[in-house]
């Protein structure tokens, strides 16, 4: 029973987001501006920014993780006799 009420409220969060969206994309006025850019404007350039800069640290996470991790010790040939 939670995961249907967290699923209508994903549901519920996500429409609203496509609504919200659909108006700063299309119906917001324009006359309206904020550091010298429209509604419209910022609708654009804000998820596109968000968007790389999540791939700017996604890729500097795996450079820390290539550079701090130890190389793997050398394989030994012992001697087995099977």
């Amino acid at each position: 029973m939670r995961d249907k009420i967290l699923g209508s409220i994903f549901l519920a969060l996500a429409l609203f987001g496509i609504v919200g969206y659909f108006w700063l994309i299309f119906l917001s006025p324009q006359d309206v501006l904020f550091l010298g850019k429209t509604i419209r404007d910022w609708a654009v350039i804000l998820p596109i920014v968000i968007i790389v800069f999540i791939f700017l640290f996604l890729v500097a996470w795996i450079g820390w993780a290539l550079a701090s991790t130890a190389p793997p010790l050398p394989i030994t040939q012992g001697n087995s006799e099977t």
